[in-house]
């Protein structure tokens, strides 16, 4: 599990990250492609409120402990803890780099009501993202995967990365992570309390068995 910088280094690339990636002015006035709703709660949330149990997870898009989470153990936690009231799972942004400010910044700009879409997209194109890194064609395969969810153009795009509210939102989640002491990515909260992705998040069935005891811990 690769280890994170101190966020307050992190959170000074959402400054640099304009210049990385193109023409964006950061101009507050510059309009969003798509309407943008801020959620409710710090994070993206699925579940019912009154869940029992609640479950935190900070983490990145080219994280590929996070995509085996996302892409493995996460399907499980949807029909069997969150869709059944068990659980209240609420997703943070945790970026480990500028390339996950960006795609944080889309996710963010394609509206709430769309934005495990986008994290779906990107944890479905990692490898894309990773070899267009090293081609220098990053800006092109996130202004495509903005496209498909409503951030229309290039211009939209930067408009979007741009927008000084939503990397302020990202900036300040990762400053939660920080005061948890988020060491790594992914990161879990249970209940309150801080969970490495240990032994207990490897496969569904451990991570499974492991949220069958906190909640007997809650109903006890």
């Amino acid at each position: 599990m690769a280890l994170v910088s101190r966020p307050s280094a992190l959170v000074s690339v959402l400054a640099l990250v304009i210049a990385a990636c193109g023409n964006a002015t950061g101009d507050d006035t510059t309009p969003i492609p798509a309407e943008v709703t801020a959620p409710a709660v710090l994070g993206h949330a699925k579940g019912a409120e009154d869940a029992p149990l609640t479950v935190i997870e900070y983490a990145s898009p080219t994280c590929s402990h996070c995509k085996h989470f996302h892409d493995d153990i996460m399907p499980t936690l949807e029909e069997k803890f969150i869709s059944t009231g068990k659980v209240k799972f609420i997703f943070r942004e945790y970026p480990l780099n500028d390339i996950d400010v960006v795609a944080y910044a889309v996710a963010n700009c394609a509206g709430e009501d769309k934005f495990f879409d986008v994290l779906d997209d990107l944890f479905a194109h990692q490898d894309d993202v990773f070899e267009a890194s090293k081609t220098g064609t990053i800006k092109q395969v996130f202004i495509d995967i903005a496209a498909r969810h409503g951030i229309a153009d290039e211009a939209a795009f930067d408009a979007c990365i741009a927008n000084r509210p939503i990397r302020q939102r990202i900036a300040d989640t990762i400053m939660t992570g920080d005061a948890l002491g988020v060491k790594a990515t992914p990161t879990f909260v249970v209940n309150g309390t801080v969970k490495p992705a240990d032994g207990d998040v490897r496969s569904p069935e451990a991570f499974e068995a492991y949220l069958n005891g906190e909640l007997q811990k809650v109903a006890e």
